[in-house]
């Protein structure tokens, strides 16, 4: 028996089941200098690998070795979907602390009425 018969590896959580995004402390925002340490602080955050990341954005290998060292342009289509696998709002936040704007996560109960005005829209329009 070798040592690799008791070693398990761990089985890779999901990407289409994106984690909540969450703030990042804002002395990280503020310690980036621009979008690209923001991008950059973003995945570093995730603890995942790039090669999942640029898997799960289908990215080519090249360019997002390239967009993480400034080299190559980050898809703004891309940005959103990056936060929700990514697990954190580093690049949002970073925006929103240079527009002196603030980003409120919307409660609960107004999501709730939300969902139920677009519900009885569609209702409507049926």
């Amino acid at each position: 028996m070798t040592t690799t018969d008791n070693y398990q590896q761990r089985e890779m959580p999901l990407l289409s089941d994106a984690r909540r995004a969450v703030d990042v402390p804002i002395e990280f925002i503020k310690a980036c200098k621009d979008e690209l340490a923001a991008l950059n602080l973003c995945i570093n955050l995730s603890n995942l690998s790039d090669e999942t990341i640029r898997e799960a954005l289908a990215i080519d290998k090249g360019h997002f070795s390239r967009m993480r060292k400034g080299r190559g342009n980050f898809p703004a289509n891309k940005r959103l979907k990056l936060m929700a696998i990514c697990g954190n709002r580093a690049p949002a936040q970073f925006e929103a602390l240079h527009l002196n704007c603030d980003l409120v996560e919307k409660s609960k109960d107004a999501v709730i009425r939300e969902l139920e005005r677009q519900l009885e829209q569609a209702r409507m329009a049926a």
